[in-house]
């Protein structure tokens, strides 16, 4: 299993949107440009806790981003998903709520930029509601497995569409509220 890097005063900035989605693009594309300080001062400062390999290159990185609080209730919980071949005769059952937050995980693939949000949590009970996957769905999400997931070819438009999901999906106002965990992902998958 990789390291991970909580982002205590790391190389995301969650100063506010407008700085978050340049530092996610930059973490996504192992950028080693660098970023501007805590403050928000004129100042640029090198990216110190960005992830490194060896010899001191950056590389692109696998960010979870988890909202603050649930966004689910017993009411809201998203219904089950019927499989086999007589889902179609089957009752549709709502899922438990999770009292955890839900996740969207950004991670580079060689096709560009992958996005993924999770349906379920670890114990099966429902991360999302109905309305939640129907917005994902209207924004051209597409189901894999028990998540939801959208591809990208630029990291921009990744980060972008990361920060629209945050916002209108997970009920985030800041950045700031986010638990963001980086996970170094090794040489650039396009090298």
């Amino acid at each position: 299993m990789p390291a991970t890097l909580p982002n205590n005063d790391g190389p995301l900035d969650v100063g506010s949107w407008s700085r978050f989605i340049p530092s996610l693009t930059d973490l996504l594309t192992g950028s080693d440009r660098p970023v501007a300080d805590a403050a928000g001062a004129d100042a640029m400062v090198a990216p110190a806790a960005r992830p490194r390999d060896d010899m001191g290159i950056c590389h692109p990185a696998t960010v979870r981003l988890q909202a603050a609080a649930p966004i689910m209730s017993a009411t809201t919980a998203a219904h089950a998903r019927p499989t086999g071949s007589l889902r179609l005769l089957r009752r549709r059952h709502r899922l438990a709520p999770s009292c955890l937050a839900p996740i969207l995980a950004v991670r580079p693939v060689p096709a560009g930029v992958e996005l993924t949000v999770p349906q379920l949590d670890g114990d099966g009970r429902a991360l999302l509601g109905d309305d939640a996957l129907a917005a994902l769905c209207a924004l051209g999400w597409q189901w894999d497995e028990a998540a939801l997931v959208r591809c990208t070819t630029h990291a921009r438009a990744a980060a972008e569409l990361a920060v629209r999901v945050l916002i209108e999906v997970f009920d985030v106002a800041h950045p700031a509220d986010l638990s963001v965990l980086i996970e170094p992902t090794g040489p650039h998958p396009r090298s």
